[in-house]
């Protein structure tokens, strides 16, 4: 499916565009910077709740182990979600962007019941 296409049947409300979280990753460098930059500090605060819940899990047992195995997965799960959707953005504005991805396979599309 082509750029144009693309855009006038999102348009219409009858195509929806997605890409696999994991491939999402792999393009954050080339996204604009802003993208970069909440990916960024989403993946700090994943990587810094570890150590953060296994100290509070010291001092109070049971909420630093929720933490731990509750909380941390839910913010690293939000962060690969929350790049598909910078780069399905992205994408939707950028046509030179949009043809690279749909060249590589990256993005799939799927009827909307809209």
């Amino acid at each position: 499916m082509n750029y144009q296409t693309y855009k006038t049947q999102r348009a219409q409300g009858t195509v929806v565009a997605g890409i696999d979280n994991s491939a999402a990753l792999s393009l954050i460098d080339y996204l604009p910077k802003n993208y970069q930059y909440a990916h960024m500090f989403w993946s700090w605060v994943w990587m810094l709740s570890i150590p953060f819940f296994i100290v509070l899990a010291f001092f109070t047992f049971g909420i630093g182990l929720l933490g731990l195995f509750i909380v941390t997965p839910l913010i690293f799960k939000s962060t690969k979600k929350s790049a598909a959707q910078f780069v399905l953005e992205h994408a939707e504005n950028d046509p030179a962007f949009f043809d690279q991805l749909e060249e590589r396979n990256l993005l799939t599309f799927r009827q909307s019941n809209r």
